[in-house]
């Protein structure tokens, strides 16, 4: 019966990281904190009404693109529409792409794609100015914080005409957001974590292609380390707006749609602060309007949060994330060493049963209801209950902890290009020589012959095959994960070690 449990826990496991890998991750909402950090305040702007007309018209054929270097942004502008052509941050003296290089139809932060802008730079703006046939003047302006990832968006829209004035622009990001280098690095897992999702101040939501409408404090795309999003005006909080969500290829759009009615010289002027830039934990948080909801901790978040704070408080005392990794799980080993003594001491009463189990399911193998009751006072006598399953529970407990530290290790933005030692420069990046992997799939395999000598030959051929697929299954994952992985078989095996040896020095019964 704790074979059984076992081989579906274990199974179970590398369901879930399989899944993880091939699919991509889910959003798990996650409760959010506040202090401020960079990034101008949204000036107020007047409300805006919720009945959206349909979206303008593309032009997708023309292109004509400014470029500019202002800190350590490098924005190309589309003067058509307004538009951003490419949005790069510099990285270790390198600059790094977030736009997707594909054609599409939609750029990031288009506002009028009908309208050809004039672009010009004046200190840390871009200000665009155009004119439609209606009588419509735009000025739209790009304040870019030399130093910093959150930046403003501002509109001043006049009707110069003789009429009322009714239309729409539309304001958001995408399709996409990812580091250029992201598709080598990483390939398809790169693709997989591309994701629109918007956060209403309590929920994190990730949105399917289509018009959604909430009180979203704000909308996005992100990919694996990297989010561009727009933040709605504090003045609007109350009120519900609408998105619009696209999906091309495996990239994602989202923008809001923008009703406009002015009398004839009137003008308006909405502001919104927009965040591009990666997705480092602490510093979303800083800035207290809950953008650290798109870094996912996976399926148990508050484990997640907590092991992200002590790898980095590991980091300091170690200077290297490779280290703090294996100090972490070295201290989680420690602490969960009751359960793992529990366990194994449970597997030893079971492999002390193991003859009298099978010869009672030889007496009774043709009475099914015999056999449980002879099986369950054979468990009361060896002190076990539960029919046997009270082994698996210190498992079970593990299970949230282990899962936390996979998803926390995966999507930890810290860890890219970070070194550990040799060969791995990049705690984010796959072992180029899958070294690691095949080391971590060894370990499994002595792990697992150290503890199935009482399975019957099928279960073992079962779970000798588990060793295979999760070595498969991390060729490409992340260094960092192998070497939490790999670490944690080496600790277990010299536990295991260690208790076999003292159980046979006690003259234990086998």
């Amino acid at each position: 019966m704790k074979k059984n449990y076992i081989l579906a826990f274990v199974l179970s496991f590398a369901v879930l990281m399989s899944w993880q890998y091939f699919v991509g991750h889910g959003n798990t909402p996650v409760p959010s904190a506040a202090p401020s950090l960079s990034g101008p305040t949204p000036a107020a702007a007047p409300s805006l009404p919720t009945t959206i007309p349909l979206p303008v018209t593309r032009d997708v054929k023309r292109e004509s693109v400014l470029v500019f270097e202002m800190g350590i942004n490098r924005i190309s502008i589309n003067r058509y529409g307004g538009a951003v052509a490419q949005w790069e941050i510099r990285e270790k003296d390198q600059w790094l792409t977030l736009v997707p290089e594909q054609k599409f139809a939609v750029q990031p932060l288009a506002s009028f794609p009908d309208v050809s802008f004039e672009v010009r730079a004046e200190g840390d703006r871009l200000v665009l100015n155009g004119q439609r046939p209606d009588g419509l003047t735009i000025e739209k302006t790009i304040r870019v914080s030399p130093s910093a990832y959150m930046h403003e968006v501002s509109h001043r829209l006049t009707n110069t005409g003789t009429g009322p004035l009714s239309t729409t622009y539309e304001l958001g990001w995408g399709p996409g957001v990812e580091a250029g280098d992201e598709n080598g690095k990483n390939g398809r897992e790169a693709k997989g974590f591309q994701r629109a999702i918007v956060f209403d101040g309590t929920k994190l939501t990730k949105l399917k292609p289509g018009t959604h409408s909430g009180t979203y404090q704000w909308w996005a795309v992100d990919g694996h380390y990297f989010l561009g999003a727009l933040i709605r005006n504090p003045a609007e909080a109350t009120e519900e707006i609408t998105v619009l969500v696209e999906k091309e290829e495996h990239y994602f759009s989202i923008r809001r749609v923008i009703p406009v009615h002015l009398q004839p010289g009137e003008s308006r002027v909405d502001t919104l602060n927009f965040f591009v830039g990666p997705k480092a934990y602490r510093d979303l948080k800083g800035m207290g309007i809950g953008l650290e909801r798109s870094v996912d901790f996976g399926y148990f978040a508050p484990f997640g949060r907590l092991i992200h704070q002590a790898l980095f408080i590991l980091h300091k005392v170690t200077g290297n994330y490779g280290w703090a990794i294996i100090l972490l799980t070295v201290i989680i080993q420690i602490l969960v060493i009751p359960l793992t003594v529990k366990s194994f001491k449970h597997g030893q009463k079971m492999k002390a049963v193991q003859p009298q189990m099978k010869r009672l399911q030889e007496l009774y193998k043709g009475d099914a209801r015999r056999l449980n009751s002879e099986m369950l006072a054979l468990y009361q006598r060896h002190g076990m209950r539960f029919m046997g399953m009270e082994g698996c529970v210190p498992m079970l407990i593990q299970l949230p902890v282990f899962w936390a530290l996979f998803s926390t290790l995966r999507n930890t933005f810290e860890l890219r290009y970070a070194p550990w030692m040799g060969w791995i420069r990049d705690l984010s990046a796959h072992d180029p020589y899958y070294v690691l992997p095949v080391l971590m799939g060894g370990g499994m395999f002595l792990q697992q012959k150290m503890t199935m000598s009482s399975m019957d030959p099928t279960q073992k051929q079962i779970m000798y095959m588990m060793p295979i697929i999760f070595t498969f299954v991390f060729l490409k994952m992340p260094s960092g994960l192998v070497i939490y992985w790999l670490t944690n078989s080496l600790l277990t095996i010299g536990i295991q070690y260690y208790l076999l040896r003292k159980e046979s020095g006690l003259g234990v019964a086998k």
